[in-house]
């Protein structure tokens, strides 16, 4: 796989939401007309979450039945040599990794008609950075082209209406999910007490 983390595991919100700053967000319009068409990227794809983001979840939601361990049922993404770091330490011996749950429909465990329920703050890692494609190396300067919106709207209104947050944010994020992945080899469900 090129340059990694593509939409194999990252949908992005359906709705506007308030991030931890409490300023409104629209990162969503984009996002909800292909939500009218019953086709995002919040359905049928697999979403990696990291302890932290189980921990985030957790406090929004209240309950631990929302993630489980599955392999990969894209083969594509089973190949991470671009990306070592993940390889390591996100997919455990067995080939699986933790993973948003699947409604019966496919959808993700957390997408109702009205968009994710999840707020900004409490969204994966991942579905916060999508549709950015990145490594441990860093954020690559193009979007994931499985991205409907990015084959078919210029970067500003991409920028504007799916990331629809600041370059530092991004930045952000994409740090706290390598910090995270990291700490994935030292810790466990037991330890962290979810």
């Amino acid at each position: 796989m090129s340059v990694s983390r593509t939409v194999a595991e990252q949908p992005c919100g359906a709705v506007a939401c308030a991030d931890a700053s409490a300023s409104i967000i629209n990162h969503s319009r984009l996002c909800q007309q292909c939500a009218s068409i019953g086709n995002t990227c919040c359905q049928k794809h697999e979403i990696y979450v990291t302890w932290g983001d189980c921990r985030r979840i957790l406090a929004f939601y209240r309950k631990k039945d929302f993630y489980e361990y599955r392999g990969c049922d894209n083969a594509d993404y089973a190949d991470q040599n671009d990306d070592p770091l993940w390889q390591q330490n996100v997919f455990r011996a067995d080939g699986s990794r933790r993973v948003l749950k699947w409604q019966a429909n496919g959808d993700c465990f957390f997408l109702t008609a009205a968009g994710c329920i999840l707020p900004l703050e409490a969204r994966p890692l991942i579905c916060r950075l999508y549709p950015h494609i990145f490594t441990a190396a860093g954020i690559a300067a193009q979007w994931d082209t499985e991205c409907r919106a990015a084959q078919t709207t210029g970067t500003t209104a991409i920028e504007a209406d799916i990331a629809g947050v600041a370059n530092s944010d991004a930045q952000r994020w994409h740090q706290l999910l390598y910090n995270e992945i990291l700490w994935e080899r030292s810790s466990d469900e037991n330890w962290l007490n979810l």
